[in-house]
């Protein structure tokens, strides 16, 4: 069975790699913009719908605001690009804002930092299948129906690729990348050409009239829907938190492919932005806005389905960032006890499967139950990413002042950086509270909570093991073994005959009868076969198999003082992973009661009888 599995999984993930091996699977700058760019390329994709989706509300003459809204974005996404570009070279370990805000800010800022990444990439990954689902089914309309079953699968398919490894990963992804910036690129520029030339098409003709006039409603209008647009700038800080994941200098070439990041990402959705004004371009339930500009400037052409196959992709793609980075941010945690220690190790191919696992799990569960619908989700998206922006720029601001030399302009940059961004925060998080970013709050505590708990555990632990001037604790001479009986056959026999091995100065066995009959047949067959050690039944009327025994168990303990008592427990063999769920795992529960009760220390043994081999 294991020979089996291994070559199953050697053909499903490749053949194992040395940890020597770990500097080889490291990106190039190309490599690295396609793992960590296709976050913020792909908002791109849907940025610009969410501006128009607000405006729209208003009628759509005040779709002029569009680009104004685009151009204080652009901005905002080189000023924090900026930003991440003096994090990296200050904490080039990786980590990004976890790292700034705990060498900084403290504990609790540190953790509400990574909180706040962590449910974003766990968001990312859910709206950007959602979002790649919604443009295949924008060209063909009859798999809508099933686009809760696509996204999850595109989850899985990522999952796979990427415990592969790095570099594996990085060849899969980055052609399609590349082809998205090259299709966008060129699109916006014949877009621009059309326009110039006066023959960009129109999707709706306005009626003339004024420009209306913004009044405070109007104002309010716009900053949601630069609240809404803020999503392109999702997946910036991605970089930052993998600069560990790039080759030899890490920190500088991470820096350069953050600032090729920005750019790109800032040109495309202004351009993207601009297109959609000229073609006075509405939002519509069943076709997205990046659909109906490749409609206009393409009118069905092959183009138009070569730009709605690269934003699917690409959309897709973007899903494939938090698993690059969510799972380094849960090692760094990891390994300072914030998160289960096997977050920290590495799997077969050099990445940290166990955050890429914990990653699909969660993100397959939020497309699931917001029914893989794009603007269902998006309201709790971004937030939990501009919070992190403003951490983290705080944090920076704390950092120069803490060193010697510092030039002005570092500290300018972040200070300007820390109010652009927390600002931004205060009106995304309030323009959507309503539509949802209200269970962000609840949903950060939570797992601040359960990381300080989970390091107040190690804590704990490391108190119990430590080296110290305590004495250790008394071993006494005598054993006292309790074997459990669950039912009488060969595997109960060979676990008595192993407690017996241990000479130990008192033995008992117990069972525990849920059925009358059959706890008097147990009784016969034991005192047939094994008539020197006593049997105590106990009768439990409802059905309570835990309670009995940890009250025996109890009572035996206080019955010999001078000992120390053994319980041996039998269960059954399984030769094939599938054979776990064919049993109630009784044992298991069983083995947790005792081992959590307080009354009682004992040391436990799980006893099995394996078959003999059958021919080759």
């Amino acid at each position: 069975m294991a020979s089996s599995w291994k070559d199953w999984k050697e053909r499903l993930l490749g053949k194992p790699l040395a940890t020597s091996a770990i500097r080889h699977e490291r990106l190039t700058n190309m490599q690295g913009l396609a793992i960590f760019g296709a976050d913020a390329l792909s908002s791109t994709a849907y940025a610009t719908e969410e501006i128009l989706l607000v405006l729209a509300t208003a009628g759509a003459s005040m779709s002029f605001i569009s680009v104004p809204i685009a151009l204080t974005i652009v901005g905002l996404i080189l000023l924090v690009a900026l930003s991440y570009h003096q994090v990296i070279h200050a904490y080039p370990q990786g980590g990004g804002v976890y790292n700034v805000a705990k060498k900084n800010l403290g504990e609790y800022p540190a953790l509400i930092g990574a909180a706040s990444l962590l449910v974003d990439y766990v968001l990312t990954t859910a709206v950007s299948a959602a979002a790649g689902v919604a443009a295949i089914t924008s060209a063909f309309p009859v798999l809508f129906p099933h686009r809760i079953a696509i996204g999850i699968a595109v989850i899985l398919l990522l999952t796979w690729a990427n415990l592969r490894g790095v570099r594996e990963s990085g060849r899969i992804f980055s052609i399609p990348t590349y082809i998205f910036m090259l299709s966008f690129g060129g699109m916006i520029l014949y877009g621009l050409w059309r326009h110039l030339t006066g023959t960009f098409p129109v999707a709706v003709q306005p009626l003339p009239g004024p420009v209306p006039e913004i009044g405070t409603l109007g104002i309010l209008l716009i900053f949601h829907a630069f609240a809404a647009g803020c999503t392109a700038m999702t997946g910036i800080e991605a970089i930052s938190n993998g600069v560990q994941a790039f080759k030899s200098p890490e920190a500088e070439n991470a820096a350069k492919t953050l600032q090729r990041m920005a750019l790109i990402l800032g040109g495309i959705f202004l351009g993207i932005t601009a297109l959609a004004f000229w073609g006075k371009i509405v939002p519509v339930a069943n076709e997205t806005v990046l659909s109906q500009i490749a409609h206009l400037l393409f009118n069905g052409s092959p183009f138009y389905y070569l730009v709605q196959a690269i934003t699917a992709i690409i959309l897709l793609l973007a899903a494939n960032t938090p698993f690059a980075d969510f799972p380094r941010v849960a090692s760094q945690l990891a390994k300072d006890e914030y998160f289960p220690r096997q977050f920290l190790n590495l799997g077969s191919r050099l990445v940290f499967a166990n955050g890429i696992f914990f990653l699909a799990l969660f993100s397959s569960f939020i497309l699931y139950i917001f029914g893989g619908d794009v603007h269902n989700i998006i309201p709790l998206y971004a937030v939990g990413v501009f919070l992190g922006f403003s951490i983290s720029q705080f944090g920076m601001i704390i950092h120069w002042f803490n060193e010697e030399r510092v030039p002005i302009k570092n500290v300018a940059i972040n200070i300007i950086g820390f109010t652009a961004t927390a600002v931004v925060f205060l009106i995304v998080f309030f323009s959507k509270f309503i539509y949802g970013a209200w269970l962000l709050v609840p949903g950060i505590f939570f797992v601040v909570v359960g990381m300080r708990h989970i390091k107040n555990h190690y804590g704990r632990v490391h108190n119990v093991l430590k080296l110290g001037n305590e004495p250790l604790p008394e071993v006494v001479p005598e054993k006292t073994a309790v074997l459990l009986v669950s039912r009488f056959n060969r595997g109960t026999l060979y676990a008595l005959k192993l407690a017996k091995s241990f000479q130990p100065a008192h033995i008992r066995a117990v069972h525990v009868a849920i059925n009358k009959d059959e706890g008097e047949e147990v009784q016969r067959l034991w005192e047939r076969y094994v008539p020197d050690v006593p049997l105590d039944v106990l009768h439990s009327e409802y059905r309570d198999l835990i309670g009995p025994i940890l009250a025996y168990l109890k009572e035996t303990d206080r019955k010999w003082t001078n000992d120390a008592m053994i319980v041996f427990i039998p269960q059954t063999a399984s030769t094939r992973w599938w054979h776990f769920f064919l049993h109630n795992q009784t044992n298991r529960r069983i083995q947790l009661a005792i081992e959590q009760d307080p009354d009682i220390n004992p040391d436990i043994y799980e006893v099995t009888i394996k078959s003999p081999k059958q021919g080759a």
